[in-house]
């Protein structure tokens, strides 16, 4: 994806924060000579110093016997986006998007049995360990775990590059930028609330 140096974000560990807060993706492939897309969770670990995602599709859907055979799979995760409106600045501008977004380009292989159930052991963990009355992994029945698992395919991309961007008007003036994030967090949308949050982490000497 195109993104300006001011809006780039290259630090590995703030990259893998996004991938944890934001693990909700699409994995795109191409099936012959049409691409082909797939919403999941993701999780991701560092193996030999690279990073490797892994989620998991039904194994009706059509994309993990496609992907593996692609030179290169595409993994796209949304943060928190809003419209900020030229209004809000002191000279006339046009409107534009804030927005947080990460694009992971890998190679991407079926993972074994052993490798699915490690993975959906710390998937379910993650969301369930901490609710009240969750079902992690292991209070789940070894024969009911096998027989859900089989109706599933993990894949596992080996990271071998990654584009993330955060658009937050790191462009505009300190005064065009405080008054963005006074509007946004008076919004009564989350989404607006969250950007202004993030915004605030750029330029915490205005706030």
């Amino acid at each position: 994806m195109y993104i300006p140096s001011y809006y780039r974000v290259d630090d590995r560990e703030r990259i893998q924060e996004m991938l944890t807060r934001y693990p909700f993706g699409v994995l795109v492939a191409i099936d012959g000579t049409r691409p082909i897309a797939v919403h999941m969770p993701f999780e991701w670990h560092e193996a030999d110093g690279r990073l490797v995602l892994q989620g998991h599709v039904a194994k009706g859907n059509a994309i993990w016997r496609a992907a593996p055979d692609n030179p290169e799979v595409l993994a796209i995760f949304q943060g928190p986006h809003t419209y900020i409106s030229p209004s809000w600045y002191e000279d006339p501008n046009v409107p534009t998007w804030n927005y947080v977004a990460v694009h992971v380009y890998g190679t991407c292989r079926v993972m074994t049995d052993a490798e699915l159930e490690t993975f959906l052991e710390l998937l379910m963990n993650r969301y369930e360990e901490d609710r009240p009355g969750g079902r992690p992994w292991h209070s789940l029945t070894s024969e009911f775990r096998q027989k859900q698992m089989r109706g599933i395919v993990g894949l596992s991309i080996d990271v071998a590059r990654i584009e993330a961007a955060a658009k937050m008007s790191q462009n505009r003036s300190d005064q065009d930028f405080h008054h963005v994030v006074e509007t946004l967090q008076s919004s009564p949308d989350p989404q607006d609330v969250q950007v202004a949050q993030i915004m605030k982490t750029i330029r915490p000497g205005l706030f």
